[in-house]
């Protein structure tokens, strides 16, 4: 049989009927899982280990990157990794992951369940054996299994607090699809993998995220910020004639910092070209996020900073895919 590493780091999944997370010893976990869901006995060995375990909002990246580097060095003795985690951050962590674990060679599943598995109504039952049956079939993906999809950690997006179908990948088709059978993109696991050599060290988090609104003041960035995230309307657009939004694009210009711009829809792409008003924005040197998540594009910024890079390193890497994400 498989050999998975089962990773535990908290989210609603294993949450208490309390709704609070308590305290879990592997052994036990495991047992309680079994328990609970005898059916993944039938698909797999596991050895369970808890790293961590907290509500995903209170996660920091440090947190996500001794997991890349942990799953890492306990891949060799393990056919696949099955990662629970809670869906508040969930996309955030499988962006880091799958540009980190891009060339591990072996399935991550990212899992976790919108009520408890100690419920009777709930969907964590249905998603960690969906988990646990995709980790097993040795495709070299990180994706979220939620749902009845698998879907990419890169192109992925929570989209609701109360559906079972809490996630999507707005510009990606579904790895695989679970139903009676379970679909398998034939394109899954064979993206070029380009993440750059030396990432990982270390996520440098002082990037400034605006969400601009009608009306919205266009101040200078806080002292010590490293890039600029804005979440522009439709395709680029934003107010180019507002003189306090031009002072802003041209102090960081001048200061050799990274302006990236991204949308504010849920689906399609960054397109700087498209109007007058985003061609504006790219003269003034602003950089298209494409059709790169809001998290992925986090990632990548985190990352890139993280390892003492800067502008120039920034504008390559929203202009490449590292890791199968759309751009």
């Amino acid at each position: 049989m498989a050999r998975i590493l089962l990773l535990h780091t908290g989210g609603t999944l294993g949450m208490t009927p309390h709704g609070t997370p308590s305290s879990l010893a592997p052994g036990a976990y495991l047992d309680h899982v079994l328990e609970q869901v005898p059916e993944l006995k039938e698909l797999a060995e596991f050895e369970v280990e808890v790293p961590f375990n907290c509500d995903s909002a209170t996660l920091e990246p440090e947190g996500v990157l001794d997991l890349a580097a942990h799953v890492r060095a306990s891949s060799a003795r393990f056919d696949g990794v099955v990662l629970i985690h809670g869906t508040d951050t969930m996309a955030f962590t499988a962006s880091l992951l799958g540009f980190l674990l891009a060339d591990l060679g072996k399935p991550v599943v990212i899992t976790g369940s919108q009520r408890p598995l100690a419920f009777v109504r709930s969907d964590a039952r249905s998603n960690l054996i969906n988990a646990v049956d995709l980790a097993t079939r040795g495709i070299a993906e990180v994706g979220i299994c939620f749902g009845n999809r698998w879907l990419r950690g890169v192109a992925s997006d929570k989209v609701s607090v109360h559906r079972f179908e809490a996630f999507e990948s707005p510009n990606l088709p579904p790895l695989a699809e679970m139903g009676m059978d379970v679909a398998i993109d034939p394109e899954a696991g064979t993206f070029p993998r380009r993440v750059p050599d030396g990432l990982g060290g270390r996520f440098d988090g002082r990037i400034q995220v605006l969400r601009p609104f009608p009306g919205m003041p266009w101040n200078l960035p806080p002292e010590g910020t490293r890039a600029l995230l804005i979440e522009a309307y439709g395709a680029g657009n934003l107010p180019t004639g507002r003189a306090d939004l031009c002072a802003l694009l041209d102090h960081c210009a001048g200061e050799g910092l990274p302006v990236v711009v991204g949308t504010q829809c849920a689906s399609g792409s960054v397109d700087l070209t498209a109007y007058e008003l985003g061609r504006a924005m790219e003269t003034r040197g602003a950089i298209s996020a494409g059709a790169h998540t809001r998290w992925a594009a986090l990632a990548k910024l985190g990352l890139i900073l993280g390892a003492g890079l800067g502008l120039e390193a920034v504008r390559t890497a929203f202009a490449t895919s590292w890791a199968g994400e759309p751009i």
